[in-house]
């Protein structure tokens, strides 16, 4: 006897399941099926509609006009965020420059010019890091509206 032959004995012998006999028969649907379900066709969602219109992406939602806002929109705001920026830009830049010169020495002071220095000094740190704190918060706003929006980052570059 061959080595084939005596393996599906064996297969045989186990009481091994036989493939075709373990399938599940696949349903046959027909007309008269579908004549019946077709009352409840709504149902099912067939002809719902969509809450949000899908939008195409990088067109931008749209604004309170009705209009999609496009990339010369995007480009222009963030043209407009950074002029508004520059000016506490370059106020934070001042207050260094000032802070920089009342910190190098100058020669002996009195205990009262003294304190009086430290104490514009620390003014001065609180108000730079305060001027940047609001930097930062308004770039992010600004940022995240536009992400909202669907406003690619490169427009606001």
């Amino acid at each position: 006897m061959s080595w084939p032959c005596l393996g599906l004995l064996l297969l045989l012998a186990a009481g091994g399941p036989v493939p075709s006999e373990d399938k599940k028969p696949v349903p046959l649907y027909t007309n008269e099926d579908l004549d019946r379900i077709s009352p409840y066709r709504d149902e099912t969602g067939v002809r719902s509609t969509v809450a949000v219109p899908p939008r195409l992406p990088g067109s931008g939602r749209e604004g309170d006009d009705g209009r999609a806002r496009s990339e010369a929109y995007w480009r222009r705001e963030a043209e407009r965020l950074r002029v508004r920026l520059q000016r506490a830009r370059d106020r934070v830049d001042d207050l260094r420059a000032r802070l920089a010169a009342l910190e190098e020495p100058t020669g002996p002071r009195s205990g009262q010019a003294r304190a009086r220095a430290i104490a514009q000094a620390e003014a001065w740190r609180r108000q730079i890091e305060a001027m940047e704190a609001r930097i930062r918060e308004a770039e992010a706003q600004f940022a995240d509206r536009a992400r909202r929006a669907g406003a690619l980052p490169g427009w606001l570059r």
